[in-house]
């Protein structure tokens, strides 16, 4: 399977709210990083630590909206940018994020996150 094929089956999953179905991309091993140095969302290793952090999101976050834009692929990984009005400790927001996704031996080793600091539009 390719990069391009892998990811464009992932983030239909995605959007289809197949949480078994993208999970199957996912290694054993895989490894997911967020900017939050002081977090324990920071650094995520292993399937089960990411099925608990997806957990951890649905009971916390109220997602009112989102929006998927990609994959971009280039070579092994491939990026997708989220955008998102959620809730959170009574708090609503619009979130911008961009995942970088690196793809070995046809599946996802290790998911990484840019979070969007402003709005330069």
């Amino acid at each position: 399977m390719t990069t391009d094929e892998l990811a464009a089956d992932f983030i239909k999953l995605m959007i289809e709210e197949d949480a078994e179905g993208y999970q199957a991309y996912w290694a054993d091993d895989i490894v997911s990083l967020e900017p939050m140095p002081d977090s324990p969302m920071a650094r995520v290793e292993g399937r089960e630590a990411l099925k608990q952090k997806h957990e951890w999101w649905e009971a916390n976050a109220e997602v009112h909206s989102s929006d998927m834009q990609g994959p971009y692929v280039f070579g092994d990984q491939f990026a997708v940018r989220y955008s998102m009005d959620v809730t959170m400790d009574g708090e609503r927001s619009q979130m911008t994020e961009v995942g970088v996704y690196t793809v070995k031996d046809d599946k996802i080793a290790e998911e990484r996150f840019f979070y969007g600091t402003g709005d330069y539009t």
